[in-house]
């Protein structure tokens, strides 16, 4: 008999990383083995995207007081504060009768958000609760509530435990498990590598792409690519010359808007317009990495960045900082380079001494598509956390 399991993520409206990464699991999850529920605090692009491939999605939506970015939660004042508990509060007794009213065996979260609402209902509910941790953001005590909350947690990188303390958690010793994060190596190789994207700029084929796919906040690091590019302008490096930088991925909250225009700031201060271009949030990710010949990740923070095991897939060597489990995919000087964050001197370094060289790109970009080969292939990835789910399961 199959096992009903409620997947929860409340990142309703974007379709990045960590919604990929499961959009991925559930289209290719064994359906005799995992019966699936998606279950979404409102409707949009990823409830979009699941119901496209005929992935059923349920919503408990949000009250209008919960429904608002972090940022916008940490900034209100004392009586918004106040409004979003009680929403909260609301929020979770719309989520235990939901749980209440359908027989599952268990609830699966995605995210932070989901975990301190839906997780914590399901908990009340006397359903076991699985939370996939994918960024080594720490978030301190909502760290370990959530970690209290779940029966099980799966971390996307061995060094994403890091974030927590195993005598803030009950049980730590055998509560955690590593399951890697996998690329589908036949969709990859599906889409065709072609210069529809030079065409689209008007460049000539023989310009140099490198580009950064992110979503467009401060820690993703942005500025720190654009910085390193300043420095090398003004040390009249050579690698400059006939290359351009693409900006893709867009801001996810109004918030993040000024970033965007400070970056943009300061492209227009260094005269650096013409070796910028700003695509935005795109479908074709896979095509325009195919074109690329380096991709760069200059993040402060992650878990293990869909965008650089994408790349690898693509046999497009990158250039990423040293945080979480990026290190667990890149080997350094093998299929790209890893600097720490924050250090733009290094990134400029990085950038000199892989773009001064062609050879260098093509021979990385063959290592990288075999680690992907070896390690990160789709087919594990769902075979680990399809057995995961199944053992935590009541």
């Amino acid at each position: 008999m199959n096992k009903k399991v409620v997947f929860c993520e409340s990142g309703y409206n974007i379709f990045y990383g960590a919604q990929q990464s499961l959009y991925n699991f559930l289209i290719n999850a064994d359906q005799d083995e995992i019966d699936t529920i998606a279950l979404s605090p409102g409707r949009g692009l990823f409830t979009e995207k699941l119901e496209e491939k005929s992935i059923k999605v349920e919503t408990v939506e949000y009250p209008q007081e919960l429904d608002k970015t972090g940022g916008q939660i940490r900034n209100g004042g004392v009586i918004s504060k106040f409004r979003t508990l009680m929403g909260f509060i609301k929020y979770i007794k719309k989520c235990i009768s939901y749980f209440r009213s359908k027989n599952i065996d268990l609830v699966y979260c995605n995210d932070i958000r989901s975990i301190l609402t839906c997780g914590l209902a399901a908990k009340l509910s006397g359903i076991p609760v699985l939370w996939y941790v994918r960024i080594d953001k720490n978030l301190g005590i909502f760290n370990h509530i959530g970690a209290n909350i779940a029966n099980h947690i799966v971390v996307i990188a061995d060094s994403i435990k890091n974030i927590f303390n195993d005598k803030y958690i009950f049980g730590s010793k055998n509560k955690f498990s590593t399951v890697y994060t996998g690329i589908d190596l036949a969709h990859v190789d599906s889409v065709k590598s072609d210069d529809l994207l030079r065409d689209e700029l008007n460049m000539e084929s023989d310009v140099r792409l490198v580009g950064t796919i992110a979503s467009i906040q401060p820690r993703k690091g942005q500025k720190d690519l654009i910085n390193s590019i300043v420095k090398l302008s003004k040390d009249n490096s050579d690698v400059l010359e006939n290359t351009k930088f693409l900006i893709v991925g867009d801001t996810l909250s109004p918030s993040e808007k000024e970033y965007l225009e400070e970056i943009k700031q300061i492209i227009k201060n260094n005269n650096l317009d013409d070796y910028f271009y700003f695509l935005g949030w795109r479908k074709d990710i896979l095509n325009i990495m195919k074109q690329l010949d380096l991709v760069v990740l200059p993040s402060y923070s992650e878990g293990l960045p869909r965008t650089v095991l994408e790349s690898l897939a693509c046999s497009c060597p990158v250039i990423s900082t040293d945080v979480a489990g990026t290190g667990e995919i890149v080997d350094h000087e093998t299929n790209g380079i890893l600097v720490p964050p924050g250090d733009v001197g290094s990134l400029a370094e990085a950038l000199d001494h892989m773009l001064s060289d062609k050879t260098r790109l093509r021979v990385m970009g063959i290592d990288a598509r075999k680690k992907i080969e070896e390690k990160f292939k789709m087919e594990k990835y769902v075979n680990n956390f399809q057995n995961l789910i199944l053992e935590t399961a009541k």
